[in-house]
C-alpha cells in the first residue's frame, strides 16, 4: 500500500464524524446516506460532502440510488490496510525493535 494512500486514510479517519460515519457504514454491508444525514442533521448534498475523504481515501465506496446514495465498505482496501499494518508489526516484532523515544517505555 502506497504511503499517499495510508495519509488519505489516515486524514479521511481523523475527525470523529468521519470515524462514526465510517461505524456506521462498517456495522451493516451497505447503509443509505439518509441514515447519516438523519445522524447529523444534513441534506443529500451535506452526507456527500461530509463522507467524501472517505470515498476518496478508498476506504468505503458510493453505490448509486435514486434518490440518496447508499455506502458500503471497500472490502479490498481493508484488507490492504490490515495487511500494511499486520507487515508493520510483524516486522517489528521479528527485528526486535524498540522505542526510539528515550522514555523508558520499551
Amino acid at each position: 500500500m502506497a504511503a499517499d494512500n495510508i495519509v488519505a486514510i489516515v486524514k479521511a479517519l481523523g475527525s470523529a464524524e468521519n470515524l462514526e460515519i465510517f461505524e456506521m457504514i462498517s456495522s451493516s454491508a451497505e447503509i443509505c446516506g439518509c441514515k447519516i444525514g438523519e445522524r447529523f442533521k444534513l441534506d443529500k448534498e451535506g452526507v456527500d460532502r461530509m463522507v467524501s475523504d472517505l470515498v476518496i481515501s478508498g476506504l468505503i465506496d458510493v453505490v448509486k440510488g435514486d434518490d440518496w446514495d447508499h455506502y458500503k465498505i471497500n472490502e479490498t482496501e481493508m484488507c490492504l490496510l490490515n495487511k500494511y499494518f499486520n507487515d508493520r508489526i510483524f516486522e517489528c516484532r521479528s527485528t526486535g525493535c524498540k522505542c526510539k523515544c528515550n522514555s523508558g517505555c520499551c
